[in-house]
């Protein structure tokens, strides 16, 4: 069947995707690799990047695309697909490019402070970043409400969780706060009468990483397509075909650094198996 219009977007996302893929391992790089004195530079280079998505994103041509496309013969999944590349555009319409660069930029300026403001416990120093990062953060949601009609909160959880609102979750969390207190106060108790083991470091962050690399052999990562790193908080990145797992090490207990890689791998291991014929599709 012919499918010009939607052939074109379709296009267009996985070039988003090829593009994406070198940001995302810049940003793991970022995390992970890269020197402290490159961090206004990477974040400098991150940022023209985020705007130039951005305005692949938003190209006045895909609105006629997405109009000629609706009209076209597709089958379920291309019809779910074309839904889910307008929720991305319309979202992306809704944030102008300066927007977002400067978003890309104050976190990362937050983020690379963080890392010696956190074991320092400067909070009166990181507050100040975050400050930004906040009020960028509140003019995004401004700009999604405006364009959605829902409310701030809201705007920003449909980006994440669409159809999701905050009167959902009052009333999710508003049941757990009924029973939820009573069961913890019933473990607490059953575990105070319990010997607990405690090990004794130090223990060698190598070793930490061979148990590591073990654990995600077992859980069925690919390690032809992946690999573990350090960083200063724990997270998956990169892509399906090339995703970056990281944890952290302390020398006096194991056991942060193995529930980091546990968590990060069943990440890891939900990319890679994402079906590859449709890798670069929302």
């Amino acid at each position: 069947m012919q499918t010009p219009a939607y052939t074109a977007l379709t296009a267009t996302w996985q070039r988003l995707h090829r593009l994406s893929h070198l940001q995302s391992i810049a940003s793991w790089d970022r995390s992970a690799m890269m020197p402290s004195g490159a961090s206004t530079a990477r974040a400098n280079a991150m940022a023209e990047m985020d705007g130039l998505l951005h305005g692949i994103r938003t190209a006045p041509e895909l609105a006629g695309h997405l109009v000629a496309a609706e009209q076209e013969n597709l089958d379920d999944f291309q019809r779910a697909n074309l839904r889910e590349i307008k929720r991305d555009w319309r979202s992306a319409n809704a944030l102008p490019a300066t927007l977002v660069q400067a978003q890309s930029l104050s976190t990362a300026r937050c983020e690379h402070a963080w890392r010696t403001q956190r074991p320092a416990n400067d909070w009166t120093s990181y507050v100040a970043n975050l400050r930004d990062v906040v009020k960028l953060a509140r003019e995004q949601a401004r700009c999604l409400a405006d364009d959605s009609g829902l409310g701030l909160h809201d705007a920003l959880m449909d980006n994440y969780e669409p159809g999701m609102t905050g009167a959902t979750l009052d009333n999710l969390f508003g049941n757990l706060q009924q029973w939820l207190p009573d069961l913890v106060r019933q473990v607490r108790a059953k575990q105070a009468t319990e010997k607990v083991i405690e090990p004794t470091g130090p223990f060698a962050k190598s070793a930490q990483y061979a148990l590591g690399l073990e654990i995600m052999k077992l859980l069925g990562f690919n390690f032809e397509g992946g690999r573990l790193d350090e960083s200063a908080h724990p997270f998956c990145g990169g892509v399906p075909e090339d995703t970056r797992l990281t944890t952290r090490y302390r020398d006096d207990s194991f056991v942060g650094s193995l529930w980091g890689t546990i968590h990060e791998t069943g990440h890891g291991c939900y990319e890679q198996n994402l079906p590859r014929e449709h890798l670069g599709q929302p």
